[in-house]
């Protein structure tokens, strides 16, 4: 990508990540001095030092300076200022019995906001061309929220040889895996042959699929699914509704996830990830739609299919 896009990009969502914080700090006062936020903003954001020194001290909790030099490899001469800055506006504290530095009440109100807002730019400049084709209106909005988990993702290009069947690497990482979580919205016929692998290895499956779906796979798979019902490896619920993404896949290994573009087409684009913060993110997303669906199950004395109440309290815990 020409680096100059990239910078004009960086510097559209900083503005935009301006905008956002001036509710944090529009009515900011130190003592009883009223404060155009319009310096506060150029004084997070107008130098990088400042910057990496709230995120610092945000995820890692206070720090004595030594610590602060080591961690953002700078010498005194270039930190001292940018500190005092800092300490100026009371973004940041300093404690002398201690001799650590801290964010102040404010300092983190306003940073929590910041990291949330940098973690979304480095993952959309990442893969810049997936994520302005995909529908993030199809991703619950409180999942949506926290995108920027989804860090250091790869993509799995789509390819002829694997139209009708998983990717080779999806299917590799499923079967070194403990448990999968799975929710779709599509019908797909190799999840069958998929999932009586995974039991083969005696592996623990959650699904989640639309009703549709459900009865689909019932009517061209009556065995297997029968199998499935009955397995206590397996939980399958149903839901009453739409799921968005067109599929995700979690696992104590990775977390996959399929989208449609913006037209609403299926491009055959993966979005791969290792990162503990993705795969907490897949979880939470499964979670979601877990638990306002069904359980269904084959009832033991009745012999007929049952669908419980809301699957939260039913579902095995993996």
């Amino acid at each position: 990508m020409p680096i100059l896009r990239v910078v004009a990009i960086k510097a559209l969502i900083c503005l935009y990540l301006c905008i956002s914080l001036l509710n944090e700090i529009r009515f900011y006062i130190v003592g009883v001095m009223y404060v155009d936020c319009s310096c506060l903003i150029k004084t997070i954001f107008l130098s990088e030092k400042r910057k990496n020194i709230l995120i610092l001290l945000f995820k890692k909790g206070a720090k004595n300076i030594d610590d602060i030099k080591k961690e953002l490899e700078v010498n005194s001469s270039a930190l001292m200022p940018q500190m005092k800055k800092l300490l100026k506006w009371d973004l940041v504290t300093y404690n002398p019995e201690e001799e650590l530095y801290s964010l102040s009440d404010v300092g983190v109100l306003i940073v929590e906001k910041l990291d949330k807002l940098l973690d979304i730019i480095n993952i959309y400049v990442e893969n810049l061309d997936y994520w302005k084709t995909r529908d993030l209106s199809e991703i619950p909005y409180h999942m949506r929220d926290r995108i920027g988990n989804l860090e250091h993702c790869k993509l799995l290009e789509a390819d002829r040889e694997y139209l009708f069947d998983y990717h080779p690497v999806i299917v590799d990482n499923i079967m070194a895996s403990r448990y999968l979580m799975m929710i779709s919205s599509t019908f797909q016929s190799q999840t069958i042959p998929l999932f009586s692998n995974l039991l083969e290895k005696n592996l623990k499956l959650n699904y989640v699929v639309t009703e549709n779906i459900f009865n689909k796979l019932i009517e061209e798979f009556p065995e297997e699914m029968e199998a499935f019902l009955v397995h206590e490896n397996v939980n399958i619920s149903l839901h009453d509704g739409h799921i968005g993404p067109i599929a995700l896949m979690v696992t104590d290994r990775f977390m996959a996830l399929w989208l449609f573009d913006k037209k609403g087409r299926f491009d055959g684009t993966i979005l791969l990830s290792y990162e503990a913060n993705a795969i907490k993110w897949g979880k939470e997303l499964f979670s979601y739609y877990s638990s306002i669906s069904n359980l269904a199950y084959r009832d033991p004395l009745s012999g007929k299919l049952e669908i419980t109440g809301f699957n939260i309290t039913k579902a095995k815990t993996i």
